[in-house]
C-alpha cells in the first residue's frame, strides 16, 4: 500500500518537528549542527510571517520542505516569491515529493497574485537544475547574479 503523502504549509507547532531537519538541511552545506540557533531563527521568521514554509510529510514523519520568501517587481508592479531552500531527506519518490511540492507552492503563489517564482542554485546541482527545467523553470541568460557580502559567516561562503 502506498503511502499518502500530504503538503502542507507549516505553523508554528510543527517547529519542533521541522528543526531538527532544516539542521540536517544546513549540515548538508557543511554548517555546524545548531539546533538551538534553527529553531530560533525558524520560530522568528514563523511568527513574523515573513516565510512560508510548505512540508511534505506522511502520517507523522516529515519527509522535506520548501522555504519561500516574499519579495516583489517593481518593473512587474506585483509580488514574486523566491524559492530559498528545497529539502528533502526521505521517502520512497523524492521525484514525486518535489514535484508535488512544486505544485503547491505554484498554486499558493498565483492565488497570492505573484508573477513569478524565483530561485538559485548551485552549477553542480544537477538534480536540481533538471527538476526545475522539467518543471518548467526557465533558466536566466539575460542577467548576471552579483552578492556583496557583508559578514564573514560560515554559510557566506557558500556563495563563493
Amino acid at each position: 500500500m502506498e503511502t499518502v503523502l500530504e503538503i502542507r504549509t507549516c505553523n508554528i507547532n510543527d517547529l519542533e518537528k521541522l528543526t531538527p531537519l532544516f539542521d540536517d538541511y544546513r549540515q548538508h552545506f557543511k554548517q555546524t549542527a545548531a539546533p538551538d540557533a534553527v529553531g530560533a531563527f525558524l520560530k522568528q521568521r514563523i511568527l513574523n510571517e515573513d516565510v512560508k514554509i510548505y512540508l511534505a510529510q506522511s502520517g507523522d514523519d516529515l519527509h522535506g520542505f520548501v522555504v519561500l520568501y516574499p519579495s516583489f517587481s517593481s518593473i512587474g508592479l506585483a509580488p514574486i516569491w523566491i524559492l530559498n531552500d528545497f529539502y528533502l531527506k526521505s521517502g520512497n519518490n523524492k521525484r514525486l515529493m518535489a514535484k508535488q511540492l512544486l505544485d503547491k507552492i505554484s498554486e499558493d503563489c498565483k492565488e497570492a497574485g505573484a508573477i513569478r517564482v524565483e530561485v538559485t542554485t548551485r552549477k553542480e546541482n544537477h538534480k536540481l537544475h533538471k527538476l526545475y527545467k522539467d518543471y518548467g523553470f526557465e533558466k536566466d541568460y539575460k542577467y548576471d547574479y552579483y552578492f556583496l557580502q557583508l559578514s564573514k559567516a560560515a554559510a557566506s561562503n557558500m556563495l563563493k
